[in-house]
């Protein structure tokens, strides 16, 4: 009887388990190396290498936003397991139903766990990813794992941490793959024509665009049931009568004083594809200044990464489903045919439909997430400091940083900044702030950390 005890006991440990450990239980040597004694910096390199490949690829904002979500989720799984009570997405997100399996009696060293599976990662989730950027991602993870083996790691606990984060990133990009993204990757749907009898549609021959990802909101969404929840209410009806609604959001627009102050808004937040990472990249830069200032933990960052990711894939999916069911004209169409023909916007006008605002979206979704991290601070954000920007005012125009008295009221002036740069009517903005703000919502209440 006493052995059979005993073999049952040794069998209780050998027991693989997910992140999910319970408080009573007897000390492992999974929990040797705890993810909150690592440095932050350690996920901050790697973002900041997303964000570089962001703008040398030429990606737009859903497709950045993506990027983002899966490595905020990389990130997460990669050190959950290194917390006592941490919870892995797995079983929280949609499509994402079984968490990696982790010997209890294997030592793991979390930084060569989270460089392996990035490295896995970053190939399969990068569009138009070249060798040059390959080599990239396998440099910063030699060097990763190289400073954890200096810090005494033996060579078994590297092979079984390189062994759970290739496990990890198998699973993740199991995802990636199944997500949609290929689907729709080279097809070209039919785009309805403007006409006389469809005077409201927006009309990408107005400035020679071709359409940005009309098919996004198809994609698999992480944590809202699908890119129509939070769906906004719809724009107000189209007509030219100088009293409606429609014809005064764009008169708005058009009389908009373009002071210094206007200007310095609008060009803080003009997240143009090629000259930035997107307005996803934005908030994912200024989630990693507040880390950095207050000098966070791995954890601590991974567990941020992943909310502001969430909250950006998915923000991204939502905006781009109404963007394409409204097919809403932009201002730059309305005013030159209603108003005046010589009017040129503040800002350059992005190739896809106006309603709602990608960047109000961001506004909405994003602070809300990382309040619940860092609460509603103040805070100055230098994300394009001394960048240049070219409008068609001319340029270049030197950035400077810009302060906040909180999230929120960065958030708020996000969305301000797309009526006062001419690319969206206030109705597109305030109902894309409000839809983001739900999806954070969503987010907080259907996610579970464990930290």
């Amino acid at each position: 009887m006493k052995k059979l005890i005993t073999l049952l006991f040794v069998a209780l440990l050998a027991i693989s388990f997910g992140c999910d450990k319970s408080a009573d239980a007897p000390f492992v040597r999974a929990l040797t190396h705890k993810a909150t004694k690592y440095e932050g910096r350690l996920a901050h390199e790697w973002m900041i290498m997303a964000s570089d490949m962001i703008k040398e690829n030429y990606l737009y904002g859903p497709q950045a936003a993506r990027i983002y979500g899966y490595l905020g989720l990389t990130t997460w799984e990669s050190v959950c397991f290194g917390l006592e009570n941490g919870k892995s997405m797995a079983g929280q997100i949609n499509d994402y139903p079984a968490s990696v399996q982790v010997d209890l009696n294997r030592e793991y060293d979390w930084g060569i766990v989270l460089c392996t599976a990035m490295k896995t990662v970053f190939p399969e989730l990068i569009e138009n990813i070249n060798n040059a950027q390959r080599s990239q991602v396998d440099v910063l993870a030699a060097l990763q794992e190289d400073e954890m083996m200096k810090k005494g790691i033996t060579e078994i606990v590297r092979q079984d941490s390189r062994y759970l984060g290739a496990q990890i990133a198998l699973q993740i990009n199991d995802r990636i793959r199944k997500d949609g993204r290929e689907l729709i990757r080279n097809i070209v749907p039919v785009i309805p024509n403007r006409d006389a009898s469809h005077k409201w549609y927006w009309d990408p021959s107005t400035l020679g665009q071709v359409p940005v990802e009309p098919l996004w909101g198809t994609l698999r969404t992480f944590i809202i049931d699908n890119a129509q929840t939070c769906e906004p209410n719809p724009p107000f009806q189209y007509s030219e009568n100088p009293g409606s609604d429609f014809y005064k959001d764009a008169l708005e627009v058009y009389n908009i004083e373009r002071t210094p102050s206007n200007k310095a808004i609008a060009y803080h937040w003009e997240n143009g594809v090629g000259r930035t990472s997107s307005p996803a990249g934005h908030w994912v830069n200024i989630t990693r200044q507040l880390l950095q200032q207050e000098d966070r933990n791995l954890a601590e960052c991974a567990k941020a990464y992943c909310l502001v990711g969430f909250a950006a894939a998915d923000g991204f999916s939502a905006a781009w489903f109404v963007k394409y069911k409204y097919f809403l004209l932009r201002p730059v169409t309305y005013i030159r045919e209603n108003i005046d023909p010589t009017w040129v916007p503040l800002l350059n006008t992005p190739p896809y439909p106006d309603y709602s605002s990608g960047s109000s979206v961001m506004g909405g979704a994003c602070p809300k997430v990382l309040i619940s991290v860092f609460g509603d601070i103040p805070f100055t954000d230098r994300t394009h400091l001394g960048s240049p920007l070219y409008t068609p005012d001319g340029g270049p125009f030197v950035l400077p940083e810009r302060s906040f008295t909180s999230l929120t009221q960065a958030g708020e002036d996000a969305m301000f900044s797309r009526v006062i740069g001419g690319v969206h009517f206030r109705r597109a903005c305030e109902e894309g702030l409000e839809s983001g703000r739900c999806i954070a919502n969503t987010i907080l209440s259907r996610t579970d950390f464990g930290f």
